[in-house]
C-alpha cells in the first residue's frame, strides 16, 4: 500500500498536515481578528465610521425583537483600499447580513 493519500479520486502526495494557508496579513477575517489586529485602531476607526454611516443614512430602526423571532445574523468585512494618488492604504469595514446572497 503507498503513502499516497488519496482526495476525490486524486491522489496526493502530501498529508493533509503538510498544507498551510497563506494569506497576506493585511485584512482580519473577522470581528476577533480585527480586535487583535496590529492596526485595531484604525479597523476600530472603521468600524465606527460604518456604524455611523448606518444610522445617518436610516438604515435600521432599533426595535424590540418580536416574540418567537429570531435577529438576523451579520458579520464584519474588512478591505484595505489603495487609490492611485495615495501611498496610505484607507481602512475600510462594512457590516453585512449573512446567509444571502
Amino acid at each position: 500500500m503507498s503513502d499516497d493519500h488519496t482526495t476525490d479520486g486524486i491522489v496526493d502526495d502530501y498529508s493533509p498536515d503538510d498544507y498551510i494557508l497563506l494569506t497576506d496579513g493585511g485584512e482580519p477575517e473577522c470581528y476577533k481578528e480585527a480586535l487583535t489586529h496590529d492596526q485595531q485602531d484604525e479597523w476600530l476607526k472603521a468600524m465606527h465610521e460604518e456604524m455611523q454611516s448606518l444610522h445617518e443614512n436610516h438604515t435600521y430602526d432599533l426595535v424590540n425583537l418580536p416574540k418567537g423571532r429570531r435577529a438576523l445574523k451579520n458579520k464584519w468585512v474588512y478591505r484595505l483600499k489603495t487609490e492611485e494618488n495615495n501611498s496610505k492604504p484607507r481602512f475600510k469595514a462594512r457590516l453585512v447580513v449573512k446567509g444571502f446572497s
